[in-house]
């Protein structure tokens, strides 16, 4: 198998526009912030290699996130945005512009910029306000949890905001965690810290496993009382544990753990292209540059992950998807800790959908329905296409916009 036979209906272009943070959390990748801005111009010859490399895509995600704080850096945001609108009605493909800040700078007043523009946007917000403030401070050494609920709060529509939060050593409890961050998001995402003082050890993995019981638990009995609110929460992004459950739920099977440098390109500040923005400390991981995305480099990463080496005995693997190469590299391969906590969580999820399978079965077939809707989510919307080609008059943004508010979508 080559790398260009690997298909998939959407393609992620991401940019570290911004070398810098407001915040010094304990775990942050990139432990030498030098406060470099990208240069537009780079940027946008970046995107064209990228739309140029992949011509046939149902979407495009522009990933704004990086290395740093985007919010910081406002105006080219949306500099990049403006582009992003043109190309798609260039392509007649949707081209969304997103990012993950820390949430401090997202007052209603950027957060309103920023949705009239159309761009997408989460924050950062680990499990609750003690494990947070401990890692999540500001350089004066200011808590920042509530700040970061009070701005989302106030933002309109803020139901669209996703939360993501990182499990590190200080273990809590996981069911109160999703009970508090789902008064205010539907979306929340719990993944792993790594490269730092803070990431899983074989205790905290053991640790995890049991809150992780637990949560299940709690899943299977909130379904069984015909409630999914949180199993939705979970399953709405890109959840850990959540995305071991859809692929379950939908019986998916993967030969490679994530889609870096196969449909994901990441452009540094250096001018450098990486397979993500946490592979920028690794030469060996370089693809090339904006003006040259190098293909025997691009198979070559390809070739490693799908050989899965340390993975070959594991009868999980297929759900799992190996070992991430940044923590190959890091652990100097399969990281133990981690991959003991990856395959409870896929025991746990087996566990869940033969519990609602053979306890509520017009419930499984309910959440099964869901995981399927958020799957399209990265397909073109079927509806959409025939208006847009029963009106070739608008451009797709105008006729886009049209379509979502005669149907109501958003």
């Amino acid at each position: 198998m080559k790398v260009d036979d690997a298909k998939s209906s959407s393609a992620s272009f991401c940019l570290s526009i911004f070398d810098a943070c407001n915040l010094g959390c304990a775990y942050c990748f990139n432990k030498d912030k030098k406060g470099k801005s990208i240069d537009l111009k780079l940027a946008i010859a970046f995107l064209e290699e990228c739309f140029r490399l992949f011509p046939n895509k149902d979407k495009y995600h522009v990933d704004l996130s990086g290395k740093g704080e985007p919010l910081l850096y406002l105006r080219p945001i949306l500099a990049i945005k403006e582009y992003c609108l043109r190309k798609q009605d260039e392509l007649r493909k949707e081209v969304l512009v997103q990012f993950v800040c820390n949430g401090t700078l997202l007052t209603p007043q950027v957060a309103q910029i920023l949705q009239s523009k159309g761009v997408l946007f989460g924050v950062s917000i680990d499990g609750n306000r003690a494990i947070h403030d401990a890692n999540r401070l500001t350089k004066n050494g200011e808590s920042t949890y509530d700040l970061i609920l009070r701005n989302v709060n106030a933002i309109q529509n803020h139901q669209y905001v996703g939360a993501a939060a990182t499990l590190t050593k200080k273990v809590f409890p996981l069911i109160d965690s999703l009970k508090e961050l789902g008064k205010t998001f539907n979306t929340v995402g719990y993944k792993p810290a790594r490269d730092c003082a803070e990431a899983f050890d074989l205790k905290a993995s053991e640790a995890w496993a049991k809150e992780y019981e637990k949560l299940t638990i709690f899943l299977i009995q909130e379904a069984k009382r015909g409630d999914l609110k949180y199993l939705r929460i979970l399953l709405n992004g890109d959840d850990y544990f959540g995305k071991f459950i859809k692929r379950l739920l939908l019986n998916q099977r993967v030969v490679c753990r994530c889609d870096g440098g196969i449909s994901r390109l990441s452009l540094d500040s250096s001018g450098h292209i990486y397979p993500c923005p946490a592979a920028f400390p690794f030469d060996d991981l370089t693809l090339g540059d904006a003006d040259n995305i190098n293909k025997a480099k691009r198979e070559a990463l390809f070739q490693e992950q799908i050989r899965q080496e340390g993975c070959r005995l594991c009868e999980v693997r297929h759900v799992c998807g190996g070992e991430c190469l940044i923590e190959k590299r890091l652990s100097g391969g399969n990281n133990q800790a981690m991959c003991l906590w990856k395959k409870h969580l896929i025991y746990l999820a087996a566990y869940l959908v033969v519990s609602l399978v053979e306890d509520c079965p017009t419930v499984y077939k309910e959440i099964k329905s869901f995981a399927k809707e958020v799957s399209m989510r990265n397909k073109s919307d079927p509806e959409l296409v025939v208006f847009l080609n029963s009106h070739p008059e608008l451009s797709f943004t105008e006729g886009k916009r049209i379509f979502d508010r005669q149907t109501k979508r958003y």
